[in-house]
């Protein structure tokens, strides 16, 4: 038998008769059959032609200037679909809520979807990226692409009860999770995600007429002559008797995006870069949003950033944040540069597991996950907490460095074994699912060995780059500049080998976080630097990989001498300029807010397409 849609062009003049009394029959037959199926015949596959067949029917669905803007993604991957329904029982349980106690129940009782009974799922997408030109047709009414997908789904509807095949419309679940799932671009939206096989049966009614959840509503309703007159509003329909309850294991309403699976490490050479490509996605993105072009500043190449650093757009929000701060003392406090002793450090060690310390506040207030890790504190921790607010991670590498000014402060293999301390905290971070994380550290003296590693990695004067570290008075930093000088002279460092530098100079909470820093551009987790510590520490990593700069983000730029010398040599642009020099991750915890909004308002402000808003023709034009 030939289809009538297969040679459209041959068809003639017969095409505007009226159909036989039979075709006509079946057209109104399929339509009034359609329904909305849940349970499908898991045996029963369906086959490449059938599926084809119902996807051509789709493509020619009328839309707005021709533009065709749908597409149609195939998933038969249970890991996929099974990501899906995780989303769709969240959004169950948060839907429910919303609904009085009777019908709540009942809304529980049904069976709304057949993500994993059925023998495919099928996503339909709406594709709303510029084309150069304006569709024709919707300079008024640009809602008109996306009702143009509507009518693609419509048709493929028909198409496959006329085929015998059963297709359920799934609609509680979240779109973020539809976007990562399937890999849509930036720009192309999910319309309707549909479960598509051989039904268990087709009811002779709607399941939620037939379940006395809603009555049909009588056309005569419906219908408006001339201009629209409200008719009186059907009654709500009463609770129907409560079934059974649904069971304890139902997931709790909170819906959030589905969190994806942490990468694992991969060899040197397989690793992948920043993804320019991705974080130009983005900044095009942004131009669809409803805002004048550009008017969000630099959040939003912080969003674009965000997006690059992970490889993902649209990307998932970095909800889930950590901050490492590593605690370590210093050798070099004997030659009184600090105001305070190394024993101040077991102090704030044991403060910050009390939860008492600055970083304890801001972590808890931005709810950021606070990791102490012990990599070399010299001092006495028996005050610490028996029952700490957060845990101590004990990794000693030494007891504090060597005094730097007299020898090297630590050795090479002192440096590695810090070194890895720094990277196995960041993999338990990335395998807790952590999306973005922050450098911080607590070490007396420490600011002396970051002074003069900048000195080594730039080859910066110490008089330009060593501070007032704990806030020593001239005389006392007279002297510092004096032990930095006398250490660069006694060890004379080799940029290009920067794990010596480390070992002559440096510090074991910045050697960790050199580590840190060097997993997580490898795992590809964004990270925001905290102050002149951890920009001194992102210098050494460069050397040791040039590309972990453009995962770096600063979060501030610290009231130490050399902090805006140190980022300047990194090409980092600061996101806050707060006077602000206590370290521990302080700063950057405030950053990881900063982050946090600017990826918000990229995933979740309205589209020009999207918000039916018509945009002005030089804001569309003009780049």
């Amino acid at each position: 038998m030939t289809n009538r849609t297969d040679n459209l062009d041959e068809v003639g003049a017969d095409a505007c008769a009226r159909f036989p009394d039979e075709a006509r029959r079946a057209i109104y037959d399929v339509i009034a059959m359609r329904r909305d199926v849940r349970h499908f015949r898991e045996e029963v596959d369906v086959d490449d032609e059938t599926l084809m067949r119902v996807l051509g029917a789709a493509h020619l669905a009328p839309s707005v200037g021709f533009s065709q803007p749908w597409g149609f993604v195939i998933v038969r991957d249970r890991g996929v679909r099974a990501r899906v329904r995780d989303s769709f029982l969240r959004c169950r349980a948060a839907e429910a809520v919303r609904f009085p106690a009777g019908r709540r129940s009942q809304y529980l009782s049904f069976r709304l979807e057949g993500i994993l009974q059925a023998p495919l799922n099928l996503c339909v997408t709406v594709d709303l990226r510029s084309r150069g030109e304006a569709v024709l047709g919707t300079t008024a009414q640009p809602e008109a692409v996306r009702a143009s997908a509507c009518c693609a789904v419509q048709n493929l509807w028909l198409a496959a009860r006329a085929e015998g095949l059963g297709v359920g419309w799934v609609s509680i679940v979240e779109p973020a999770v539809l976007r990562a799932a399937l890999a849509l671009p930036a720009g192309v939206e999910p319309i309707a995600y549909l479960c598509v096989g051989a039904p268990v049966a087709f009811r002779a009614r709607p399941m939620l007429e037939e379940n006395g959840w809603l009555g049909r509503r009588p056309l005569e309703e419906l219908v408006h002559r001339e201009r629209w007159s409200e008719h009186a509003p059907a009654p709500a329909p009463a609770p129907a008797p409560a079934p059974a309850p649904a069971p304890a294991s139902a997931p709790a309403p909170a819906p959030a995006p589905a969190p994806t699976p942490a990468p694992t490490p991969t060899p040197d050479h397989e690793r992948p870069l920043f993804d320019e490509g991705v974080r130009l996605a983005a900044l095009r993105y942004q131009d669809e949003l409803t805002k004048p072009r550009g008017s969000l500043g630099k959040l939003e190449e912080i969003a674009a950033w965000y997006c690059g650093a992970t490889g993902r757009f649209p990307c998932e929000p970095p909800d889930n944040a950590c901050v490492a701060v590593f605690a370590a003392d210093h050798g070099v406090v004997v030659e009184a540069v600090s105001a305070y002793g190394s024993q101040v450090t077991a102090d704030m060690v044991c403060n910050m597991m009390a939860g008492g310390a600055a970083i304890n506040v801001l972590a808890r207030r931005h709810r950021v996950k606070l990791a102490l890790v012990d990599v070399g504190v010299a001092g006495d921790l028996s005050a610490a907490p028996v029952r700490p607010r957060v845990e101590l991670s004990r990794a000693c590498v030494r007891a504090g460095t060597r005094n730097l000014r007299r020898e090297p402060a630590m050795t090479r293999a002192e440096v590695e074994r810090a070194m890895d301390v720094g990277k196995r905290v960041l993999d338990e971070f990335a395998d807790a699912g952590a999306r973005l994380v922050a450098t911080g550290e607590v070490g007396i003296g420490n600011t002396t060995a970051g002074a003069a590693l900048v000195c080594a990695m730039t080859g910066a004067q110490p008089l330009d780059v060593v501070g007032r570290g704990t806030g020593i008075d001239d005389a006392t930093r007279e002297r510092k500049v004096e032990v930095v000088q006398d250490a660069l002279r006694l060890h004379a460092p080799d940029p290009r080998d920067p794990i010596g530098v480390l070992a002559a100079v440096g510090g074991l909470e910045l050697a960790a976080t050199v580590g840190f820093l060097l997993r997580a551009a490898e795992r590809r987790v964004p990270i925001v630097l905290d102050g002149f510590l951890a920009v001194a520490s992102a210098l050494v990593a460069r050397a040791l990989r040039p590309e972990v700069v453009q995962f770096m983000i600063a979060s501030h730029d610290s009231a130490e001498h050399g902090s805006r010398l140190a980022l300047d040599a990194l090409g980092l642009t600061p996101l806050l300029s707060l006077q602000m020099r206590l370290g521990e991750g302080t700063g950057a915890v405030l950053g990881v807010e900063l982050v946090r909004s600017a990826v918000a308002l990229q995933n979740e402000m309205a589209t020009f397409a999207t918000a039916g808003v018509v945009r002005d023709r030089a804001d569309r034009e003009n780049p």
